[in-house]
């Protein structure tokens, strides 16, 4: 009966430790830390006065809140370019 006690008591521990130690480490991974997200974004011709709308690919940092813009394009020496890009506006503080 005792050792019965003793191992079911050793299963136990052994089974929380592991699933505690588990959950620990999942919380610093970065599993479900970013999301993709399809959606549009406008933008103005100043040249022309013209608004654009556009259809893109969005990568959402849910830890830092940063998001960047899924581009691929073909650059002007016929080289593929395939990034992402920020979405916010770099302002130089003066």
């Amino acid at each position: 009966m005792g050792i019965r006690i003793f191992f079911a008591v050793f299963i136990f521990s052994v089974v929380f430790i592991t699933h505690a130690f588990c959950a620990e480490q999942a919380k610093d991974g970065d599993e479900g830390r970013y999301q993709l997200f399809q959606g549009t974004y406008t933008t103005f011709d100043l040249k022309r006065q013209e608004t654009y709308t556009h259809q893109a690919v969005f990568l959402i940092d849910t830890r830092t809140g940063k998001v960047k813009r899924y581009v691929n394009r073909i650059d002007v020496d016929g080289k593929y370019i395939e990034t992402w890009v920020q979405t916010d506006a770099q302002q130089d503080k003066k």
